[in-house]
């Protein structure tokens, strides 16, 4: 299970206990859920964003590699 789902399911939950959106705990819970959903999707761009890095710094690798046997050798 992913964050977004976890986030998704503390909401279900939530909701399953029946608290009203109305009264104060459900605005803080309904917050903290938002809060969550909002940040679990932000952890994931910057997962997204961290493996494409790590290919493009494996690409420059490999050509590093091979411009150093050229001229090594």
């Amino acid at each position: 299970m992913n964050l977004t789902e976890k986030a998704a399911y503390i909401k279900g939950l939530i909701e399953g206990m029946g608290i009203k959106a109305d009264t104060n705990e459900g605005k803080i819970y309904a917050a903290i859920c938002d809060l969550l959903t909002e940040m679990a999707l932000e952890v994931e761009d910057i997962s997204d964003s961290v493996e494409e890095l790590d290919e493009a710094i494996g690409v420059i690798d490999e050509d590093l590699d091979d411009l150093e046997t050229f001229v090594y050798e």
